[in-house]
């Protein structure tokens, strides 16, 4: 997704290295940006919300 792109742009390097940690756990990026930035509900769903 385009929107997983921008927050990997903004964040610092501290979120990308937890998202790399996490995703090397084997868990989903989408899963990994909503833990990472808080977001409840589908995944999916609230980083699609994000974008638009």
């Amino acid at each position: 997704m385009i929107v997983e792109y921008q927050i990997l742009k903004e964040k610092n390097v501290e979120f990308k290295q937890r998202n790399k940690n996490l995703k090397s756990n084997g868990i989903k990026t989408e899963t990994t940006f909503a833990q990472l930035l808080g977001v409840h509900g589908d995944p999916y769903l609230e980083l699609f919300k994000l974008e638009n």
